[in-house]
């Protein structure tokens, strides 16, 4: 007796059912058929992506032998890094020539330190114009554009760049800080137009809900992806970058996305440094270390309890006993781990600052990566503890997404500068820019 076809149906399912769950336990992936079909567009792309990582040459980092000193480099990278002979050193020249013109930049920004009641970086002429992007949720955030035609008013479709680079800034940094404008001028010379996203409160004028940004708040970078989608109809590429907490959330939001990255954004590759990739790996090193603990904690802890009080004078008049989080125990932190505890924790709905670490990390994610990706980092980084570092996700030695590490022994915190050179034109913009720039127009002439 032969069977009826809902039987041979039914066992056909089966038999398909089975052949599902017996390659994803042997791939170790999920066992939906979308799931099956995502992770299939994700590894297509990642291994389309890896020979244009692989084939990228990176600029070995030579500082000058007298001042590679981390703290060196960390503390004058914010304020001396635009002037004339600090960035890019003449190895041509003889050691006294070489110090003379950071001597001068040294002290004319010490003077400006001295004598100047307002914030160095408070106002830029850079930025070709700013944006404001209002938020679903009440509040906004400002971005502001740099174009290789100049003109604003020129559609996408009209501009004559390769491509945008969105930057997105470190903790208690903005648009109008050194190292970003030295990024977009970086980006610039090599053909691309930028944005530079400032989170919630940091671009001049206070926001206007509780929220502020964390080590892994993606909203609003994926609020600006969305408006920017659906406002521009061409097909020129967007590219990530960005610094400190920024890489972080940069690392994050492209393994959230996976293949939607190229897909849904048309995002195509990624450029970042002094990247954290886990904040547990480090939130010692600002405890642990009295220099660390008195000059990097100390000015950003006068930062974010200057936020803390804003918010409780702006959102609760003043009477702290209202505020979702604990004022008491911000107001008296010696570290910013307490402030973690204290107000980022309980804000955004984490367990503890641990709990905070965990979900805002961008090392879980970054195996779903899909588009080319470049870190820079430095070995002697005081912020980050040299024995953790995710070698292991280098696709050059096996790892799955299309990442390259570089980590130079020197450099510091986002530093990166004397870099002795031998060329006739000296670049406008330091080294690690540079070569964030030159990953990214890598990339552009690859794909």
């Amino acid at each position: 007796m032969s069977p009826r076809r809902s039987d041979i149906h039914f066992l056909q399912c089966v038999y398909v059912l089975m052949l599902v769950q017996v390659v994803s336990c042997f791939l170790q992936l999920p066992t939906g058929p979308i799931d099956l079909l995502q992770r299939g567009k994700l590894r297509n792309l990642q291994e389309k992506a890896k020979p244009i990582v692989t084939s990228f040459i990176p600029t070995e980092y030579k500082p000058h032998p007298y001042l590679k000193n981390p703290h060196l480099q960390t503390i004058l990278g914010v304020y001396i890094r635009n002037e004339p002979g600090v960035a890019y050193i003449d190895a041509s020249e003889s050691h006294l020539e070489q110090l003379i013109p950071i001597g001068k930049a040294v002290v004319k920004k010490t003077m400006e330190l001295m004598t100047s009641n307002r914030a160095l970086e408070s106002s830029c002429d850079f930025w070709t114009c700013r944006e404001r992007f209002d938020t679903k949720d009440g509040d906004f955030f400002d971005v502001d554009y740099k174009f290789v035609d100049e003109n604003p008013d020129l559609t996408d479709e009209q501009r004559t760049s390769d491509g945008m680079v969105i930057i997105i800034h470190g903790l208690e940094s903005n648009s109008n800080s050194s190292l970003c404008t030295n990024m977009g001028n970086a980006f610039v010379e090599k053909n691309f137009d930028v944005a530079c996203i400032n989170f919630r409160g940091c671009s001049g004028q206070p926001n206007d809900t509780i929220l502020q940004y964390h080590g892994g708040w993606t909203d609003d970078v994926l609020h600006f992806l969305n408006v920017w989608k659906e406002r521009v109809k061409s097909k020129k590429p967007l590219y990530l970058s960005g610094f400190s907490l920024g890489s972080n959330v940069a690392l994050k939001l492209l393994g959230d996305l996976s293949s939607d990255a190229v897909e849904k954004y048309n995002i195509r590759g990624a450029a970042v440094s002094g990247a954290p990739f886990n904040l547990e790996h480090h939130y010692r090193q600002l405890i642990d270390y009295d220099f660390q603990r008195i000059v990097y904690a100390g000015s950003v802890l006068k930062s974010m309890k200057k936020k803390v009080n804003y918010l409780v004078d702006r959102f609760y008049g003043g009477d702290p006993s209202l505020a979702p989080f604990d004022y008491d125990l911000c107001m008296n932190a010696k570290t910013i781990a307490e402030i973690e505890d204290g107000m980022i924790a309980p804000l955004y709905g984490f367990e503890d600052r641990f709990d905070y670490y965990k979900q805002s990390a961008s090392l879980p994610v970054i195996d779903k990566i899909a588009v080319p990706t470049f870190v820079l980092n430095a070995a002697d980084d005081p912020f980050f503890d040299s024995d953790k570092f995710p070698w292991e996700k280098d696709c050059e030695v096996g790892g799955i997404a299309p990442i390259k590490l570089v980590r130079t022994d020197e450099g510091g915190h986002i530093g990166h500068l004397f870099h002795l050179h031998n060329e006739e034109n000296k670049p406008t913009s330091s080294f690690m820019p540079i070569e964030l720039a030159r990953f990214i127009s890598h990339v552009s002439k690859s794909i």
